[in-house]
């Protein structure tokens, strides 16, 4: 990159970051471009320039989940795991993750979805890949033959899905009191009573 180039990139890190912190204390709706703007020392146009809408800010700071929770690389070790609770704990790890590592933006992400219509898809996006990754995991335990006798895949998909739901991660930590370490635990210790054989648990 030459130096123009550095510095558009930092300017768009910088605005992103303060987008985060923003939605995250203030709220979607609360938060307005000027205020990043200002935060920043930009112009709001410069916002436009590098980053887009307001809308746009989000579904940026949305990419960053995967990235940040570092999911692809705990998903990657599905394609090795044979014990079948290893397998299972890779969805409570990643919801953890998550949790830990991206709260902020999730619960952003969720509060926007709520303040603008025009984000539903973003966060239906959110909750596809969330879809897929309990799919991947589910078919991982039917090819070890794990699975509890009786119990279809996609009833399956669908318990793990709701079980390692960040909604419920929040459920646990707030309502509950729940540390990362025990809601990673709950996730994994329910996940396994529901859906594999009770001999392998």
């Amino acid at each position: 990159m030459n130096r123009r180039e550095l510095q558009a990139a930092e300017t768009r890190r910088l605005i992103l970051a303060s987008a985060r912190r923003h939605f995250a204390k203030d709220g979607y709706a609360r938060t307005s471009l000027k205020t990043i703007a200002g935060d920043v020392g930009v112009s709001v146009q410069t916002i436009y320039d590098s980053v887009g809408q307001k809308a746009d800010l989000v579904r940026q700071l949305n990419d960053l989940i995967d990235e940040e929770a570092q999911v692809g690389r705990l998903a990657a070790s599905l394609r090795t795991a044979t014990d079948p609770v290893e397998v299972l704990t890779v969805s409570g790890r990643i919801t953890r993750r998550i949790h830990e590592q991206c709260g902020d933006l999730v619960r952003a992400s969720l509060d926007a979805e709520r303040a603008d219509p025009e984000l539903v898809a973003i966060a239906a996006e959110g909750r596809r890949r969330h879809l897929a990754g309990a799919q991947a995991v589910i078919a991982r335990l039917v090819e070890l033959g794990a699975l509890r006798t009786g119990l279809i895949a996609e009833e399956a998909v669908v318990t793990l899905a709701a079980l390692s739901d960040i909604r419920l991660a929040f459920l646990l930590a707030d309502d509950h009191g729940l540390t990362p370490q025990q809601i990673e635990d709950w996730i994994s210790g329910q996940c396994a009573s529901a859906l594999l054989e009770e001999r392998l648990r």
